[in-house]
């Protein structure tokens, strides 16, 4: 049988209206095109709080220590981390972390100071978050650190009352002052529980008076450069000891 004009027009028209009636109801999604809001870096911490916070040194090594604030972002999918050595103009992406990730220890090489002249170049940091569709927020707040020589640590002179801890140091002139923390390790972690400024550079030795209970301890001295504080400076090393 030989349709008619007429009958292919309703049935075009028919096949429209199904269409039409099949994406009723159908909410149609917008692509995700808003970024997670600016990463917050931890405030550094003062040279002389017991707890230090931020951007720091590390005992450990020639490394650098940063942190920030967990994004609120509900769709995160990690962190960015990026590096500027001082004397460059040149943002690098240094680290891809996960999104339960809220902290970093560069281990670079290029972190360390000359072995002659105690001093590295200093280098600013900045963390982004970007979410399951690939959008990434602006870049955070600075954050600068340059290392310099570690100071040498000597075993602790245990008494009867007191305890002598001393250290050497060959880059005076690096140096404003030095802060000595003691921990104790308990509860599977260092506990920090006494802090001395020490502003002599002899001798390099302090004295801790009362007698510590049976247990494993830890003393660690800070370097405190000699540059502005919005540009710190400084090093750390630790040494562990027990007290029967």
């Amino acid at each position: 049988m030989k349709r008619t004009f007429g009958d292919k027009y309703c049935l075009a028209l028919a096949l429209l209206i199904c269409i039409l009636l099949a994406g009723c109801g159908r909410e149609e999604i917008a692509a995700d095109t808003e970024p997670p809001e600016v990463v917050l870096i931890t405030p550094r911490s003062n040279e002389t709080d017991l707890i230090e916070q931020g951007i720091d040194a590390v005992p450990d090594g020639d490394y650098i220590y940063l942190s920030w604030m967990p994004s609120a972002a509900t769709d995160l999918a990690g962190y960015r981390l990026y590096r500027m050595a001082e004397d460059s103009v040149d943002q690098e992406l240094i680290a891809e972390l996960d999104p339960n990730t809220t902290y970093y220890e560069d281990r670079d090489s290029l972190l360390a100071p000359n072995s002659g002249t105690g001093l590295s170049q200093g280098f600013y940091y900045w963390v982004t978050a970007y979410d399951e569709s690939g959008n990434e927020s602006s870049l955070s707040e600075e954050a600068y650190y340059k290392l310099i020589a570690k100071p040498d640590l000597t075993d602790p002179v245990i008494q009867e009352n007191s305890i002598t801890f001393s250290w050497s140091y060959n880059q005076t002139q690096l140096a404003s002052y030095f802060v000595v923390r003691l921990f104790e390790w308990a509860d599977g972690g260092w506990n920090p529980f006494w802090l001395y400024k020490h502003e002599e550079f002899f001798p390099l030795q302090v004295n801790y008076d009362p007698s510590l209970d049976s247990g494993i301890y830890r003393y660690q001295v800070d370097v405190v450069g000699s540059t502005p504080a919005e540009l710190p400076s400084g090093s750390e090393k630790s040494l562990q000891f027990t007290i029967p």
